[in-house]
């Protein structure tokens, strides 16, 4: 017990001073521990600055934008230097609040999502975000496709199919209303057989240039595509016509094609046997006409099944030209001594009444045609069995005779009317004796020949 008092007296003796001494100690660790871990400040960047309640805009038909400066903050924090030192810019949340929107601005809140309870202060250098709005708009879009690259030698991109082909857009007016089309793009360089893959949706301007679709809501980003290639293949074009020209006119020629070959595509079976293409004669009318008839004709519609124009959309077309000219007549003179005279019957001799004179030919036929008649060179030939079989005689007596006569002429030319040339006959005509009973006859046949 004394023990315990004489304890109790040495630590209550001078109990001021050692009250001081333990508030000294005190003072003098947090001195120490403030200069080895002193609080400091330090800034972090770039933050992303995220959006919370965007669909209130999007709900009142607005579209919205940041400005590049409101896209990321730069924050200033206030911290003992051993926390700073585990923190990077990652452990930091920047948010607007669209529901807190007045006017163009919205304040930013950052807030750290380690240490939050040992950071003394975090301070943004920029408190608000500025917002830019605009109408929402939407719109709807086929998909188109295009092909990049040649394909290989002798081959052909057939049809390209989309796995779908429409695409909705929404989002900023001034964004939506550049886009002119849709496309998906496939690489076909060097390739021979069908081709299957997943591409991505492009958007484009009336001018060809790319719209930047990251500021619209997609119902698709991709699309499914499959393209099939051929062989190909050149064969020729062949046309026909059907109808009459009106009186008065012919046809020059035959139907002149605007091209004479195409290049088709297929399987190699579809193309084995396929040399031609022939648009039939009813596709080209000419009935009653009076000047050329020009008719452009889409050959692939007369291709047999699994056989297609290459680039049907420039090369499918055919225009089909039939030249109709008016008749023209001309008047010739001939000489008489150009013609002469046949099928004389035996016994008989025959001679122009006027060989030195000429006989007058009308002659009707295309311009083209009537040029090249060469009055000094037509020849013609008057018939003496054919005048005894339109007059109905079995013999023939001498005298003068008119006779037709048969001219010839180029092709497409043709006499407007009959020529006779006066022929005088003398001498008997012989009968000839049958093979039955030596009576004296001269078949039609003999007539015929002159024999």
């Amino acid at each position: 017990m004394n023990n315990f008092k004489k304890l109790l007296k040495k630590l209550t003796e001078n109990a001021s001073l050692k009250l001081l001494s333990v508030i000294c100690a005190v003072l003098l660790w947090m001195v120490v521990v403030s200069i080895d871990n002193p609080l400091m400040s330090l800034p972090f960047s770039p933050i992303p600055v995220t959006v919370v309640n965007a669909d209130i805009l999007e709900d009142d038909g607005k579209a919205f934008e940041l400005s590049d400066a409101s896209r990321s903050v730069t924050v200033t924090v206030r911290a003992e230097r051993s926390i700073l030192s585990e923190l990077s810019r990652d452990d930091f949340v920047a948010t607007i609040d669209m529901s807190e929107l007045e006017g163009n601005r919205v304040p930013i809140e950052v807030k750290a999502t380690k240490y939050s309870d040992k950071i003394e202060s975090i301070t943004s250098k920029t408190e608000y975000a500025t917002v830019y709005t605009e109408n929402l708009e939407s719109a709807q879009f086929r998909i188109q496709s295009a092909t990049v690259g040649e394909v290989a030698d002798g081959y052909a991109v057939g049809n390209i199919s989309l796995e779908t082909n429409i695409v909705r857009v929404k989002g900023p007016e001034s964004v939506v209303s550049t886009i002119d089309r849709a496309e998906v793009r496939i690489n076909v360089s060097n390739m021979n057989s069908e081709i299957h893959s997943v591409e991505k949706i492009m958007f484009y301007d009336k001018d060809g240039g790319t719209v930047n679709a990251a500021p619209l809501t997609l119902s698709l980003e991709e699309t499914g595509v499959t393209v099939s290639i051929y062989k190909t293949k050149e064969i020729g074009i062949k046309a026909g016509y059907s109808g009459k020209p009106a009186n008065g006119y012919l046809v020059s020629g035959g139907p002149a094609l605007s091209k004479s070959t195409v290049t088709v595509m297929g399987s190699a079976s579809a193309l084995s046997d396929i040399k031609s293409v022939t648009i039939p004669s009813d596709a080209v009318k000419i009935d009653e006409a009076t000047e050329n008839v020009v008719k452009t004709v889409d050959i692939s519609k007369y291709l047999p099944s699994g056989v297609y124009v290459v680039n049907e959309d420039e090369n499918a077309k055919v225009k089909v030209t039939v030249v109709i000219e008016p008749l023209q007549t001309i008047t010739v003179n001939v000489p008489n001594s150009n013609i002469t005279i046949t099928n004389i019957p035996s016994g008989m001799s025959a001679v122009l009444a006027e060989p030195q004179g000429t006989s007058s030919l009308t002659l009707t036929g295309l311009a083209a045609s009537l040029a090249s008649v060469n009055a000094s060179s037509v020849t013609g030939a008057a018939d003496i069995a054919l005048l005894k079989h339109s007059q109905g005689l079995d013999m023939l007596n001498q005298g003068v005779y008119d006779v037709n006569v048969a001219f010839i002429l180029p092709s497409g030319v043709t006499m407007a009317d009959e020529v006779k040339v006066s022929v005088v006959i003398s001498g008997e005509e012989k009968k000839e004796e049958s093979s039955e009973g030596g009576a004296d006859t001269v078949s039609d046949a003999d007539a015929d020949t002159g024999n």
